[in-house]
């Protein structure tokens, strides 16, 4: 039996093609998004959903991403793997930013504890990915147990966030030397973590 819990970024919105530091937003994906996911699922980079454990962030931009990969399947929510809360700086660009008092506190911030108002801090944001990620990760061994006999895969696939999936795959595959958003995919791409034993041992970008 193979295991495979499959990790993949929403597709293109307007903060993506603003440049914005967003994350809260509910922005839906642009047309230049849904035609990227079709061209994507054309060449095959995505897993099959047949007897997959399917999850979204609820988010509208990973629920029209799965909408346009799979089309209307039944899914799970799990909110911890909702992006980034940039409170008072969301929908900004750096320009806009640069002249807000409280950003250098955020840009300069080297212990991760700064809390954005009326949003979180990136310690913060990682903790509640993680938490996320156990969740998640009791859902996936209760498919590998009740595949055991069968011989039939265990996969999970989740369409989440560029920050969520770089925390995770930092909180398993990184070191303490990489950079920030290291681990984070182009929009509608991601990652496959192969695991053995209920362990990730491997992962392959898609």
């Amino acid at each position: 039996m193979n295991s495979t819990i499959y990790l993949i970024r929403h597709s293109t919105t307007s903060g993506n093609v603003g440049d914005w530091y967003y994350g809260a937003l509910d922005v839906p994906l642009v047309p230049e998004g849904i035609e990227k996911l079709e061209k994507l699922k054309d060449e095959g980079i995505y897993p099959s959903p047949e007897d997959a454990d399917i999850y979204t962030s609820g988010m509208l931009r990973t629920e029209q991403t799965l909408e346009t990969i799979y089309g209307k399947v039944p899914h799970r929510v799990i909110e911890e793997f909702r992006e980034y809360n940039f409170g008072i700086f969301e929908g900004k660009t750096y320009e806009e930013l640069v002249k807000m008092p409280e950003f250098p506190l955020f840009h300069n911030d080297t212990t991760n504890d700064y809390v954005i108002p009326e949003g979180e801090s990136r310690n913060m944001f990682e903790k509640r990915v993680l938490l996320g990620w156990n969740k998640l990760l009791g859902f996936h061994r209760l498919k590998e147990l009740s595949h055991r006999h069968s011989g039939l895969d265990a996969v999970s696939i989740v369409i989440c966030h560029g920050g969520v999936i770089d925390r995770i795959m930092h909180s398993i595959f990184g070191t303490e030397d990489d950079l920030r958003y290291r681990w984070t995919p182009d929009t509608g791409r991601g990652y496959a973590i192969e695991f053995v034993n209920s362990d990730p041992v491997s992962y392959k970008a898609l």
